[in-house]
């Protein structure tokens, strides 16, 4: 039977893919910490592939013989290391809209109504 397993630089690169993804959705969005940013269109792409074959090449680079499995583990870890930039943006969105939401006013639309 085929184990597979994801050694700790998967997860490590998983961790800072996180930082990558928010970096990457806050200058699309158009500000990164407060610096107004050009989103570039090259930038989510460049993201994506950069976080995968990271933690591809590494994952190859760490199997003694390189075999089907280990080509396997290696795009496995690869998009495991995908979910690490998702969570990034993920976070960094639901900041930008408890910023920009508008206050709830339901009870006055209710009065206006009446």
């Amino acid at each position: 039977m085929v184990t597979l397993s994801l050694n700790n630089w998967t997860l490590v690169i998983s961790l800072i893919s996180v930082l990558i993804g928010f970096a990457s959705n806050a200058v699309q969005t158009g500000s990164f910490l407060g610096i107004k940013t050009v989103p570039k269109a090259w930038l989510p792409y460049l993201t994506l592939l950069v976080t995968f074959f990271t933690a591809f090449v590494q994952s190859v680079a760490t199997a003694a013989p390189v075999t089907g499995t280990a080509v396997l583990q290696a795009v496995l870890a690869g998009f495991a290391a995908l979910t690490g930039t998702t969570v990034g943006i993920t976070a960094h969105q639901h900041i930008t809209v408890a910023r920009t939401a508008p206050a709830n006013d339901n009870g006055r639309a209710e009065e206006k109504a009446a």
